[in-house]
This record gives structure tokens, sequence and C-alpha cells, in this order.
């Protein structure tokens, strides 16, 4: 489903990020990066056969940012690697679908919200009389 997307800081011991993501044809992952002093990165994606389909590397200045695009060819999932290897920065990593069909679960549960006041409108709101006993 959807996610609040946050930058990740990466220094001290913590200079990798690694994850991955289910895709289909044409989804996208953005790579945002975001140097906090002199850095050199590298970004490598791979896919189900753990066979490398997009890498990218180069070095930033402090206070530099750089983005990076990689579009899925075919569907299948992709895990990626970012690492800095020299300095401190931030990166954001965002998956963009093609498709939308992360939307679908919230026309299906409108329609049952719909359906079941629908449904408690047409029940007989009368009072039952009831007796209690002793």
């Amino acid at each position: 489903m959807h996610v609040w997307v946050t930058p990740t800081s990466l220094d001290g011991d913590a200079k990798s990020k690694e994850g991955g993501a289910s895709m289909l044809k044409s989804d996208s992952i953005n790579f945002n990066l975001n140097a906090i002093n002199a850095s050199t990165f590298t970004i490598v994606v791979y896919d189900e056969a753990n066979e490398e389909v997009f890498s990218a590397d180069g070095s930033l200045s402090e206070g530099e940012d750089a983005e990076f695009l990689f579009e899925a060819e075919e569907a299948g999932f992709y895990t990626y690697n970012i690492v800095f290897e020299t300095g401190q920065g931030e990166v954001l990593v965002d998956v963009d679908r093609n498709t939308k069909i992360d939307f679908l679960p919230y026309p299906i549960g409108a329609a049952c919200i719909i359906f079941g006041l629908y449904k408690r409108g047409l029940e007989d709101d009368g009072a039952i009389d009831a007796e209690l006993e002793d």
C-alpha cells in the first residue's frame, strides 16, 4: 500500500542501504541522494536472477544533490544497494507504480461502505417490544 517516504541518513557505521520492491513492467525506482559532505557513492540494482540491471556511481560535493531513475523493463522483484564509500549523505528511495494498482482498495472499500449504509436504510427501524421475566 502507500507509505510515507522519509530520507535515510547514511553515516558512521550505516554507510549502505539495501532494499527491494516487487515491480511490474514500466514501474520505476527513483533514487535521490544528498551529500552532507564530500562523498562518493555507488547504486546497484539487481533482478530476481541476481544479475546487475542498473548501476551508477560518482562523487558529490558538500550539499550537492543527485537523482537517478531505474525503470523496470520486465516484471519481477528487484533489489537495490546504495553505498556511500566516503563521506556522509541522505538517501531517499521512492517506487513509482505505473499501473496505479495500489489505489484499487480505495474504491472497493467505498463501495462496501455505501452498500452497508444502503442495507441499513432498508431495515425496519421500528421499536421491538419485549417482556422481561424474573
